[in-house]
């Protein structure tokens, strides 16, 4: 017995140490994996040359999963993804909200970082001849301005151009004047690694000037090499809010020496012995308007309302509304507001730990660079702090964008019926003798607006709110408690904005019931798909209408309707 007790022995000892030396080996291959990211060859890159090729090519793990956003264009979720269906058609009550700018004509869902660029050059919004054919005719073109965020060649055109001069520049002045081909690697280049890293060692850095001026003026300090100066866990949430943010051209006031066309044509060649002459302009440069918002402290929507009105002398609004003469603010993409006073950023949780969640490429971990929704991969994006199960964790993020879309679509449809209310109110005074008599289409036009300023004034901070709720990215995600704040101000707002407008009917002796707009009132106005030279502008599916099963979502997506957010339709 003890001969046998003995071999068992030896035998379990012979397994251990063949267990022991291949571990060890394998622990030592993947050190050595590690050790190879760290003294990764870096000679040739620098800020002259962005292009994700030329980076990538020392990086080809992170090049693998960047591109992947070149293919993953065909995935909607509820409220977002990256396949670009028509938003005005999916929520017509924006046509209603942009009557007179460019974004009533041609509004997608955005795709990933790959086309950044690539969507920006292609949209109608980009389009003169396509806008001053359908209804704005004094639009002149893009600015510069409008590149900020959308090019990795930023940094060489600043360089290049000025900081103030590319900003006013014409946005098609500056496709032509770059370098580079027509393609993803020269003219069409979206969002690079050279945004975000700095090319000396790959740390992470703020490239966009206005952001870093920005962040300056809330408390952050300058930095050369990294443009401000904040811990690594910090700035994987900072470079994203270099871009995903609300902005605006502000005018300096100055004039200034541009690069401009003698026949400005929106294509990205040289053609028809166009020359390039220099003209004076005025001045306009790219700007948050962060003033009332500190380092350290959440955002807060009020906050907005006290920087325009702190501005309102030299930016008065983004365009006046053509039905109601309102002086209207057009929010962007303001993730980085909206998310600021989370729960998640109290607990220290950066952007890039849920969009670009740690993977494993062998034995390195790596920052996934298919940067994309949290829902794609919930396991990598959740689970590191979460330890629910995978569905339960999806349908908390559902119920919870669920109730909020609610919320933002009651604030529309409230901000929507406030405009079809000032608009028949307008309707209704011209007819008024008061009114009529004034020979002068202007000056009648001045003395109604006078009397309607106080509705006017509703309508700007009720849409406001309403567009900042739409053009954040997370349908409330990233902060539930704000987003359903905003959202029902915005509403209080409207409904504010609807007994002004009754009151000041009224007055004049016109007969007014207020406005109750939805879902199927907004159905009957949803625009079909953009026409040029009779063909349809977008090849299928890009731009087509917004797909059935999300329209049956929103038709469904009432307060009341507990099932909706139940996930029990």
């Amino acid at each position: 017995m003890k001969t046998k007790g003995l071999l068992v022995l030896i035998i379990i000892g012979i397994v251990l140490g063949i267990g022991i030396a291949w571990f060890s080996a394998d622990i030592g291959a993947k050190k050595s994996e590690s050790v190879a990211i760290k003294t990764e060859n870096l000679q040739g890159l620098s800020d002259d040359n962005p292009d994700f090729a030329v980076w990538g090519a020392r990086f080809p793990d992170y090049l693998d999963m960047y591109l992947k956003m070149k293919d993953s264009t065909h995935t909607a979720t509820e409220f977002a993804g990256s396949y670009p269906y028509s938003k005005i058609n999916r929520y017509p009550q924006l046509t209603m909200f942009w009557d007179g700018y460019a974004f009533k004509y041609d509004y997608n869902q955005n795709r990933s970082h790959y086309y950044s660029q690539i969507d920006q050059m292609d949209t109608l919004r980009n389009n003169k001849e396509y806008l001053n054919s359908h209804g704005l005719k004094a639009f002149d073109g893009q600015p510069g301005a409008c590149m900020n965020c959308h090019t990795g060649n930023l940094q060489n055109l600043v360089k290049k151009f000025g900081w103030i001069e590319f900003n006013t520049m014409k946005y098609w002045t500056i496709i032509k004047m770059m370098e580079g081909p027509n393609t993803v690697h020269g003219k069409k280049m979206g969002s690079t690694c050279a945004d975000c890293h700095n090319p000396d060692d790959m740390s992470l850095r703020v490239t966009r000037p206005a952001a870093i001026k920005a962040f300056i003026a809330r408390g952050y300090e300058s930095d050369e090499k990294h443009g401000i100066k904040a811990d690594r866990q910090e700035m994987r949430s900072l470079v994203c809010m270099q871009c995903h943010v609300e902005y605006y051209n502000q005018p300096t006031g100055k004039k200034v020496t541009v690069k401009a066309e003698t026949n400005y044509q929106e294509i990205p060649e040289f053609r028809e012995g166009n020359k390039i002459i220099e003209v004076q302009a005025n001045g306009i440069e790219l700007t948050y308007p962060w003033k009332f918002w500190k380092k350290g402290e959440p955002f807060r929507i009020e906050m907005f309302d006290d920087y325009y009105e702190s501005v309102r002398d030299s930016f008065p609004y983004d365009f006046i509304h053509a039905s109601t003469k309102a002086p209207i603010l057009k929010m962007q993409h303001p993730e980085a507001e909206l998310y600021s006073g989370s729960v998640h950023a109290a607990n220290g949780v950066s952007c890039a730990d849920c969009h670009m969640p740690y993977t494993r490429k062998g034995a390195k971990k790596v920052t996934n660079h298919f940067i994309a929704s949290p829902l794609l991969d919930v396991n990598a994006s959740c689970k590191s702090c979460h330890t629910q199960n995978e569905d339960y964790l999806k349908n908390q993020v559902k119920d919870i964008q669920r109730m909020v879309a609610a919320n933002i679509r009651s604030a529309e449809y409230a901000v929507a019926s406030l405009i079809q209310d000032i608009t028949t109110l307008r309707s209704e005074m011209l007819k008024l003798q008061e009114f009529a008599k004034i020979a002068d289409k202007k000056q009648q036009e001045i003395e109604i607006t006078k009397i309607l300023t106080p509705a006017l004034e509703l309508h700007r901070k009720s849409q406001m709110r309403a567009d900042f709720m739409n053009a954040e990215n997370s349908s409330g995600f990233h902060n539930p408690r704000e987003s359903n704040r905003i959202a029902l101000q915005a509403v209080k707002y409207a409904k504010d904005g609807q007994n002004e407008v009754l009151a000041i009917a009224m007055k004049y002796g016109i007969k007014m019931q207020a406005s109750k707009l939805g879902f199927e009132d907004m159905r009957k106005i949803a625009p079909k798909p953009s026409e040029v030279n009779n063909k349809r502008y977008y090849e299928s599916p890009l731009q087509d209408d917004a797909p059935k099963d999300l329209l049956k979502l929103d038709k469904n997506l009432v307060p009341y309707n507990y099932r909706v957010f139940s996930n029990q339709k």
